[in-house]
Formats: C-alpha cells, structure tokens, sequence
C-alpha cells in the first residue's frame, strides 16, 4: 500500500509543477488536466510497481502496456502524432500540446521519486526533442526550436 501512496504523491507533485508552468503560459485548463490518464488503474497500478516497488516482479509488461496508454491518451507526447513509426511520419502537434510537453520537461522535479535540483534532465530531455530519436512533423520540430530558445516559454 505505501508503494502507491507514493506514487499518488508523485503524481500530485509532478501535476503541481506541471500546472504551474502551464499557468505561466496561458494553458489554464491543460494545466489541470494534465497526465489525469496517470489516475487510471491501467497506468496507476503498473506505474507504481516499476518506479516505487522493492519487488522484481514481472511487472515490465504491464508497465509497456501502461506506458502506451499513456502516450495514445495524452495529446503533449510527441508518440501521439506519429502516424508511422516506419516512415518516420508524423502528423503536425497543435501549439499549445508543444507548449504543454516543453513545460511537462521543464516542470521535472522529481525522478523516481526523488528531488531534482538541478536542470540537466530536462535540459537533455529538451534538448532530445531535437535530435532523430524523437518523431516529430517538421512544422512542430521548427515549433519546439523556437520555443525551447524562447526565455519566455516554461522558463
């Protein structure tokens, strides 16, 4: 039981930090609403036992499952608009979807539970956008160019 305690409080804390960069950009609404997909016991439960659990039970594929969940119910990752993963095709992000994932990277204060206080992992993570691992239509790649450079977005 203390395995998802903590893990429901990582998931209001992160929400926390996500809602006020959110705010800091006008995205009232997706600040609130963000990762709400993480309450869902497909994601919860799985989630929990990966990041918050001593035990080394086959849970990796449940968690593979939570995860997909995850990407396909929340329109700020970028796997949501990947039509072909083949192809490298990808269908254009709305604006404020980009600016709601820059903000989730930015927002992170916790890995795994514990304190970050430093900015190198959401400095890489921001910075991943930008490189071949990540399958973005090049309209948003320009997009998250120029917001990652912008001082005013999510800073």
């Amino acid at each position: 039981m203390k395995v998802y305690w903590k893990y429901f409080l990582y998931i209001l804390d992160h929400k926390l930090n996500v809602l006020v960069e959110c705010w800091k950009e006008g995205l009232y609404i997706q600040g609130i609403t963000h990762d709400l997909s993480k309450f869902s016991p497909v994601e919860f439960f799985p989630y929990a036992q990966k990041f918050f659990s001593d035990k080394t039970e086959d849970n990796e594929l449940q968690w593979q499952y939570a995860w997909l969940h995850h990407q396909h119910k929340n329109k700020h990752h970028w796997n949501y608009w990947v039509v072909n993963q083949m192809t490298r095709e990808a269908v254009p992000m709305p604006k404020k979807y980009v600016i709601e994932m820059i903000c989730d990277y930015r927002s992170l204060s916790r890995k795994w539970g514990k304190k970050r206080t430093d900015q190198s992992l959401s400095n890489r993570l921001l910075q991943n956008l930008l490189t071949e691992k990540v399958i973005l239509h090049p309209e948003t790649k320009e997009v998250c160019k120029i917001l990652i450079g912008k001082e005013g977005v999510c800073s």
